[in-house]
């Protein structure tokens, strides 16, 4: 009885050619936007039809790779980029600023108080000790809060001082909350 060895041919395997053509699938992972191309490369060089076929499908447009290269050396291109770099950081922002207001409403419907203290020990107002349950709530949840700044945390804490003063003021009509603000958080 024979056994055979099966070697697996472990060479690299070289990368295709560079072919003549590139499409706008491959202008944008090159780094292209639709509106660059639309600005720096206004007339395709060539159309083929799609590889799959569905009605109301395009021709894909096809742009010569040495007319491409020549065109990324520009000034306008770089610009280009630069700007759409620049944009794409600011809707990274809005969507965390989004993530965050999120947050926000969350933390403060959770926010339930109680308002149920001790026998008097000492001569905080009724309005103090609420402000002493805020800090506390806000003080469990904190850890959420680690990716915000300090403005975002602050705007938190802020909301669940004005929902205390609302629900305080509601349960306790006879008693005015204080002039006092609550502190600040320290940076």
């Amino acid at each position: 009885m024979q056994r055979f060895l099966m070697v697996l041919d472990q060479t690299p395997a070289s990368a295709p050619p560079p072919t003549k053509y590139l499409t706008t699938y491959q202008l944008k992972e090159r780094g292209w936007t639709a509106t660059m191309i639309a600005a720096l490369l206004p007339v395709p060089d060539a159309a083929r039809a799609a590889y799959v076929w569905v009605p109301g499908n395009a021709l894909v447009k096809l742009y010569l790779r040495a007319r491409v290269e020549e065109v990324e050396q520009s000034d306008d291109f770089l610009m280009g980029q630069e700007k759409a770099t620049k944009a794409k950081a600011r809707r990274g922002s809005a969507a965390r600023t989004a993530q965050h207001h999120v947050l926000l409403k969350r933390c403060v419907q959770h926010f339930r108080p109680s308002y149920m203290w001790p026998e008097r020990w000492c001569q905080r107002s009724d309005w103090q000790l609420s402000l002493v349950d805020v800090q506390a709530f806000y003080d469990r949840w904190e850890p959420k809060f680690t990716d915000l700044s300090h403005a975002a945390r602050q705007r938190v804490l802020d909301a669940l001082h004005e929902k205390n003063r609302r629900l305080f003021s509601k349960r306790f009509p006879e008693v005015a909350p204080g002039p006092q603000r609550p502190k600040k958080l320290g940076k």
